[in-house]
């Protein structure tokens, strides 16, 4: 039977079956299981995952459940009868998959192989996001101010469920859209999440984004930032004081520790016997002023007049 390498597959470019051919591989990296319906109206799944011969390295599909547990990364296979579709093998229940000779494949090829699974996901800002070609690959990070009930939307007359938040990152915001399992991620208002491998849409005139099978979310500390505008309006409770701020040309809320306004206010006089309404009425009497305040999120750390 004839043995052929990943690149002379790769130059045939055909849709063919090769039923005399075999190929010798290592699995590098298994990647996700698709569920899709067939055209018979069947509920099926597909594995996917990337290959190397040591030389090339390839994407595989496999749509024979009952061969799935063969596919395990480092190992290595013979693979017959199969089709060639672009730059991808794909294998179905007449393909024949059995253990083979051990394959080294060299580092670079490896993190090509897992490259073709797991595409590079470049951070980037929100502000980004705008100016990004639709279907890029990026990493966010931002702060969730918006999370809309999970709702339930036909893909492929599949129910699927989907979940919208917005997320905040300085001025900049974005609508990112959950999809399927990455709905039920533990994730609330207020908290600043990192979301890799997502791909820039377009909806409406408007860059959006949203997650994909390769998406990990994870909850991340705010960065501290320096802020520097005129405060424009505040509202004072027992223990703290929210701000209004104009910085850039964007207003901003603040949440500000009452013990910090306090030690401000003592240029004025004693404020130590002061009512919150009290320090409110001094502060407002002197709007709009200066501020320089160093904030995590909403938390501010330091402030300055």
């Amino acid at each position: 039977m004839q043995h052929r390498t990943l690149k002379e597959l790769q130059k045939s470019k055909g849709d063919s079956p090769y039923p005399t051919t075999m190929v010798k591989v290592n699995v590098v990296k298994v990647g996700h299981t698709a569920s899709f319906t067939s055209s018979s109206g069947d509920k099926a799944a597909m594995l996917n995952f990337s290959v190397s011969d040591g030389m090339e390295a390839m994407i595989a599909t496999l749509s024979d459940e009952s061969q799935f547990g063969k596919v395990r990364e480092g190992r290595s296979l013979t693979i017959r009868n199969f089709l060639v579709k672009g730059n991808r093998l794909v294998l179905s229940k007449m393909t024949k998959i059995m253990a083979g000779q051990t394959i080294q494949v060299p580092e670079i090829l490896k993190t090509k192989a897992v490259t073709l699974i797991m595409p590079v996901s470049p951070s980037k800002t929100l502000k980004e996001v705008e100016e990004s070609p639709v279907r890029t690959i990026m990493t966010v990070k931002g702060e969730i101010i918006k999370d809309e009930a999970i709702k339930t939307v036909q893909v492929s007359q599949v129910d699927t469920k989907v979940r919208t938040l917005t997320i905040q990152e300085d001025e900049a915001k974005v609508e990112l859209t959950l999809w399927r399992e990455k709905t039920e991620e533990p994730i609330n208002i207020g908290d600043f999440i990192e979301v890799s491998h997502c791909v820039v849409s377009e909806w409406m005139k408007k860059k959006t984004l949203n997650t994909t099978r390769n998406t990990i979310i994870k909850r991340t500390q705010p960065q501290e930032k320096t802020i520097i505008g005129q405060v424009e309006a505040v509202s004072f409770g027992d223990t703290t004081c929210e701000v209004c701020v104009l910085a850039d040309g964007i207003y901003k809320d603040f949440i500000i520790d009452i013990g910090m306004i306090q030690h401000q206010l003592q240029r004025f006089g004693d404020v130590s016997e002061m009512s919150t309404q009290q320090m409110e009425e001094i502060v407002a009497q002197r709007m709009p002023f200066n501020i320089k305040l160093t904030a995590i999120g909403m938390s501010v750390q330091a402030i300055e007049l």
